[in-house]
């Protein structure tokens, strides 16, 4: 029951809104200049108190600014599905969205590719510079900060080996 508490609004809804969140309300960009997202609602009207769920803009009721009214909820995700059936899930599209997945990919795999060299050139310093600290002390030559300076890069050496590839 904690974790719940800590758990977003999503989670604790009655109701599912797909788009909540992820569409913006074009009358506050045009008047104010700023991208207001558009939540999920749900308001009980009429004689038999039926239920009108709606898209409405979050700054509509902080501010009274807004005089967008709420969008229903079908028309608006029976629209944004059409639209993705119709640009992103047809035969055409599938194709070209497969090759820009796999470039996606290989740009990752080069982009981790080059974070592990750098890694392990820095490694390879961190462990030079170890082997002459010890080399200096097993000739005889000891003091508090060589021996401080040797430590810190032994938990440096130990983070490097830590970090994710």
């Amino acid at each position: 029951m904690n974790t719940n508490k800590k758990s977003p609004g999503s989670y604790k809804a009655k109701e599912m809104y797909l788009l909540s969140g992820l569409i913006v309300c074009g009358e506050c960009l045009k008047n104010v200049g700023n991208a207001f997202s558009m939540m999920g609602n749900i308001k009980f009207s009429g004689r038999s108190k039926l239920k009108y769920v709606t898209y409405c803009c979050e700054n509509r009721d902080r501010t009274k600014e807004c005089k967008n009214p709420g969008l229903r909820r079908e028309y608006i995700e029976s629209y944004a599905l059409s639209q993705l059936k119709e640009k992103i899930f047809n035969d055409e599209a599938i194709p070209l969205l497969a090759k820009q997945l796999n470039e996606f990919q290989s740009s990752k795999k080069t982009d981790n590719k080059e974070a592990k060299e750098r890694l392990e050139k820095s490694l390879e310093g961190i462990e030079r510079q170890i082997s002459n600290i010890v080399n200096a002390i097993a000739s005889g030559i000891s003091n508090t900060p060589l021996i401080d300076k040797l430590e810190e890069l032994e938990k440096q050496k130990l983070l490097e080996v830590r970090s994710p590839n």
